[in-house]
């Protein structure tokens, strides 16, 4: 049974996927009902014949196999792995034909299984609250960046010099922020709340934001999966609609226009899949294209440029031959999938004509995607609630749901400083965490570190300006995850693991429950072992 009280463990980010499928839950304590039955179906049985009935079970759920034709629960590891190789193989068909096998990078499907987490209306409830509670607080903080000399934005969470150029000019020539805010995928852990009605509280660790599309359609898809096995005829829906969350997807951009998709070295994952299906799906002319085609030429437009890109001999559109005898066309609307230092390296004019047709927006990409924004959020609750951006409960809603974030150059960092140089034990309880790191890179917990070098680290933080060749960090509590048994590899036993969750925002409006994903290690990437599945709920 999940309990709660094993070691703490903390930030699970996503990383390079495994091939192989290797992990089935055995016991959900009370967040989720891993799904599962324990007789090989003959060649007469189709999936829908598989799923049976699920019990009433309130906010208690269990890891259960279901019989085909009984009605007692049996764990994943006692049934046959024949069995268990059937079913995977229908839920794997399913995804390939969402998407075609050479669409999944590294086989990425094989590393989800067809047996859901089922949660309940309180689960759900408390998720959305807490992403509209989210959404409010930091549109309002993005919108008062500059205007807002009293709160001190830019001195609080400092950016690079030319970021800070980049953003004042987007303050004065790009769209309002509200309502195109991009795409947000919070991570989240889950702790033992002590409430009868909803027994594990949620806590964002973390906003992923620098790309677009990241785990939109492994959602989608994986959903649609299990829809496409039957699922409703038994009591059960999808946590998240897969047309709710294509069509937040779609609100970023115009079909009736090409589409550029700037891909640096980030390997990625859903990209791969969004391009044929916007081929096939929205008849949709998408290219996926590097930083070095990108071409600027002079012209009466913002910025006083016209942004273009090396064209190919059999594109459709219109093209223009520039000085350099290049042939180009023109860039209306672009997605991102860059890092930051890739972005850096564009140089401020390219950058101002991404802005202008980019998503993610970029204030979302270098305010919303890092790790500061947690704590400035929660420095800000009374602000919020002051001038009615929130309400007193959303404020509360926020308390409990962000991971306590300290930053630095803060009165916070000072008083935990002086607090861990009085009781050295404390940083056992807490970690550093780089602000703009992804996938658990960088991350230093403090039980691994000495006094003196945790010490150092904290000082050194008391300066809250990024500089080349330094790493700023953010400090974050260790929360006591909730664990659950989960079997891993068929031939290497039960193992005891937290679950991270994800829920996706598009333009600001909460789409609906992402991910689970689990596995060993302290930091645990796909790549080190974990896998990912959907979720279900009663109707």
């Amino acid at each position: 049974m999940g309990t709660g009280n094993g070691q703490a463990i903390t930030q699970f980010e996503t990383s390079h996927l495994d091939l192989t499928p290797k992990w089935w839950i055995k016991d959900l304590g009370i967040m989720g009902l891993y799904m599962y039955w324990d007789s090989l179906p003959t060649s007469s049985d189709s999936p829908d014949n598989l799923w049976s009935q699920i019990p009433a079970i309130g906010n208690t759920t269990i890891h259960v196999c279901f019989p085909s034709g009984g009605t007692n629960f049996a764990h994943p590891s006692d049934i046959s792995p024949e069995a268990r190789s059937v079913l995977l193989k229908q839920y794997h068909d399913e995804l390939e034909k969402s998407s075609a096998r050479e669409t999944w990078m590294g086989d990425a499907h094989l590393k989800s299984a067809p047996f859901p987490i089922l949660g309940n209306k309180a689960h759900q409830s408390q998720l959305s609250e807490l992403g509209d509670a989210l959404v409010l607080a930091i549109t309002d903080i993005v919108k008062r960046w500059w205007s807002d000399a009293g709160a001190r934005f830019p001195e609080r969470m400092p950016i690079q010099p030319d970021e800070e150029s980049l953003l004042q000019w987007i303050e004065n020539n790009a769209r309002p922020y509200r309502g195109h805010q991009g795409s947000w995928r919070p991570d989240f852990l889950l702790e033992s709340s002590g409430e009868q009605e909803c027994a594990e509280n949620f806590r964002i660790c973390e906003i992923n934001a620098r790309s677009w599309v990241h785990g939109f359609l492994f959602t989608a898809f994986g959903q649609q999966a299990l829809k496409n096995m039957g699922i409703k005829k038994h009591g059960v829906i999808g946590a998240s609609d897969p047309e709710k969350i294509i069509s937040g997807l779609k609100t970023h951009f115009d079909q009736s226009l090409p589409l550029h998709l700037i891909k640096g070295d980030e390997v990625g994952y859903d990209i791969h899949m969004f391009v044929p299906y916007a081929r096939a799906s929205l008849a949709m002319d998408v290219k996926v294209i590097s930083p070095q085609s990108l071409r600027l030429l002079p012209a009466d437009a913002p910025g006083g440029f016209k942004f273009y890109c090396l064209s190919d001999p059999d594109s459709k559109q219109k093209t223009v031959i520039n000085d350099a005898g290049e042939r180009l066309e023109e860039i209306f609307q672009v997605g991102l999938e860059l890092f930051q230092r890739e972005l850096q390296s564009l140089g401020f004019e390219m950058l101002q004509q991404i802005s202008s047709r980019c998503f993610n927006d970029l204030r979302t990409v270098l305010l919303v995607h890092d790790k500061r924004i947690l704590g400035l959020v929660l420095e800000e609750l009374d602000s919020l609630v002051t001038r009615e951006v929130i309400s007193s409960r959303q404020a509360e809603i926020l308390n409990k749901g962000l991971v306590h974030t300290i930053i630095p150059g803060s009165k916070k960092l000072q008083d935990f400083t002086s607090n861990c140089l009085d009781t050295p034990s404390t940083k056992e309880k807490f970690l550093l965490k780089p602000v703009r790191s992804g996938k658990g890179a960088g991350i230093l917990f403090g039980d691994h570190l000495t006094q003196e070098t945790w010490i150092e680290l904290l000082e050194g933080m008391q300066d809250p300006f990024l500089e080349d060749g330094k790493t700023t960090y953010v400090v974050q509590k260790l929360i006591d995850q909730r664990r659950y048994d989960i079997l891993l590899e068929e031939d290497a036993g039960v193992g005891n693991w937290p679950l991270v969750g994800t829920f996706h925002v598009a333009n600001g409006i909460f789409l609906g429950l992402g991910l689970w994903r689990s596995g060993p290690g302290r930091i645990c990437a796909l790549s080190r072992g974990g896998s990912w599945i959907c979720s279900v709920i009663q109707q």
